[in-house]
Parts: C-alpha cells; structure tokens; sequence
C-alpha cells in the first residue's frame, strides 16, 4: 500500500505460497521504503530498506500485560517495554494533532523525530539489551524481547524519512475487508478466483481511499472501458481512481 501522497493506491497481489520469491518477483527491482511486519521473505526485496512496525513489537508486550492483574504489573519487565511503545504513540499522535494540516508536515515530522523520537528508540533498545539475559528464552517475555531486539534497528530507519509512518496498521486495514469477505466466499476456492479477487478489491479499495463513491465509480468504469484501446495506458490511467479525470460526482464532499 502506497499512501504518503494524496493519491493512495491499495494494491492485492496473490500468491500460493509464501515462499521469499514472491515479494521479490512482485517488488522487482524495487528500491524505496518497504514497511512490513517481521516475516523474513521480505529480505529477499534487497534493493529496498526495510522499515518495521511498532504495532506487531507492542503486541507481543500487551498480551502479557493484558492478562496480569494490578499487583502482578507493579513486578511486571513486560510493562516497561509496552510503555515505550505508549511513549512513541504519544509523540506520534502530538505531532499528528499539531502539524498534520501543514503543508510542511513531513519536514517537521523528521526534525522533531531526530530531536525526540531517536533518543526514545534508544533507549527502548537499551531496556531489550539489559532484560534480555535474564529471560527466558521461550516464555512470553523472552519472545517479546527477541522479536523487539530483531526488529527495533530496522524500526529506527522511519527517522530517514517524515513521510514514513511509525507502524504498518493501514495496510493492516486494508486487508481487513479481503480477509473478512474470504471467510464468506463459497465459490473462490481456486488461484484463479483469487487472482481475479485481488484485482476487484484493488480498484474498489483504492476507490474508497481516494474518497470515490464506489458504486457510481464502478458504473462509470464499465461504461467507458467499452469505448477505449485496452492496449492504450495513457486511456486506462485516465480512467484510475486517482486520475484527474474522474468526474466530480463521483467524489465524496467533505464534511465541513
């Protein structure tokens, strides 16, 4: 998912296995920001730099803590690192509230990251270091601390750039329509109806984050993919939910 412009596109691939290969041969050559969970095939894209999630790193610290009552997290070393998670959320939500509607905001955004955000990554490292001889190396908190001490380095490299964001969940929530739709399916059952699945969510998810009326967009497009060369690129890309060309109607009004 590409969504640090105004232009968002929400791609689905498919693939039938989840083999390394299938990130490399679909990202090719690819060389900017790639922002992921910590499975290991995305390595395989090594052209690219890797940016982890918060998100999948504070996980695996909130399932102990969840389960803990008030006194057992007075003695919890799970609690410190969840709250190194709450600390980069603040800073992020603060520089959100304060200067997202500027038109400068991912300049301002990596200044006050390297100022404030690079320390607290350091320090967060510096707890795993220390905690991390002591655990266990199966239990809860042992994992926890693994995953974290894997993946926090590839997390710093959001502070290269203002435009990248501290966690992965809008992909995250991208998915989410795909993966609910799928438990209901009753006939997609081949790599072929997943094939084809991929590309419609694709068009009407982007559709949606673009702000279009999905169903009048739909109508639109089949009306007028009758009328031009499918050959033609330049025709086709008139015709994507980020084109310039979409009719205004179709577009969903802010709320003022």
């Amino acid at each position: 998912m590409s969504n640090t412009n105004s232009k968002p596109v929400i791609l689905y691939d498919y693939q039938n296995t989840r083999s390394s290969s299938c990130p490399k041969n679909f990202l090719g050559d690819f060389s900017g920001y790639l922002q992921t969970d910590g499975y290991s095939g995305y390595n395989s894209v090594s052209n690219a730099t890797r940016v982890y999630c918060l998100a999948h790193i504070r996980r695996h610290f909130y399932n102990i803590i969840a389960e803990l009552d008030e006194e057992a997290l007075k003695d919890s070393r799970a609690i410190i690192g969840f709250n190194f998670c709450e600390q980069i959320y603040k800073l992020e939500k603060e520089l959100r509230e304060s200067y997202s509607s500027d038109e400068n905001y991912y300049e301002i955004r990596y200044k006050i990251r390297v100022e404030k955000l690079a320390p607290l990554l350091d320090e967060f490292i510096d707890y795993v270091e220390r905690e991390i001889p002591n655990a266990l190396p199966r239990s809860p908190l042992g994992k926890a601390l693994d995953y974290a001490k894997k993946h926090l380095p590839g997390l710093k490299n959001v502070l290269l750039d203002g435009s990248l964001e501290i966690d992965n969940n809008a992909a995250e929530r991208a998915i989410k329509p795909f993966v609910i739709g799928r438990k209901n399916f009753l006939f997609a059952n081949t790599a072929k109806g997943a094939t084809s699945s991929a590309i419609i969510y694709s068009i009407i998810e982007t559709a949606k984050a673009n702000n279009i009326v999905v169903e009048k967009y739909l109508v639109y497009l089949f009306d007028n993919l009758s009328k031009i060369d499918m050959q033609d690129s330049d025709s086709l890309g008139n015709l994507m939910p980020w084109s310039h060309k979409i009719p205004e109607d179709m577009k969903i009004k802010d709320k003022k």
